[in-house]
């Protein structure tokens, strides 16, 4: 079976009141891919850079979040909103 697994810049430090104000470069995350790829006995099929929204859910350990100088992309929709969005990795693999 075929699968998936994102890469995002982790925050590295919290402003005030929490809100994240550093993140990992995205040669960082490239290490993190790499680091995981050696660690796993999985089948790579591809591995892709996307842009995702500043916000990934269902990460569980809180230390994600999607401005790094090289990573951060505002993008703005038709009502004038700006969302932020991030350059990550994706990983397609067969275990």
């Amino acid at each position: 079976m075929i699968q998936c697994k994102d890469f995002a810049p982790r925050i590295t430090e919290r402003g005030p009141f929490g809100e994240p104000s550093e993140y990992e470069s995205f040669s960082e995350v490239v290490s993190a891919v790499n680091q995981w790829i050696e660690s796993t006995t999985i089948q790579v099929i591809n591995v892709e850079t996307v842009v995702l929204p500043d916000r990934i859910e269902g990460t569980s350990d809180d230390v994600y979040g999607l401005t790094t100088n090289n990573a951060f992309h505002p993008v703005t929709i038709s009502q004038g909103l700006a969302i932020n969005y991030f350059q990550c990795v994706r990983v397609w693999y067969r275990e």
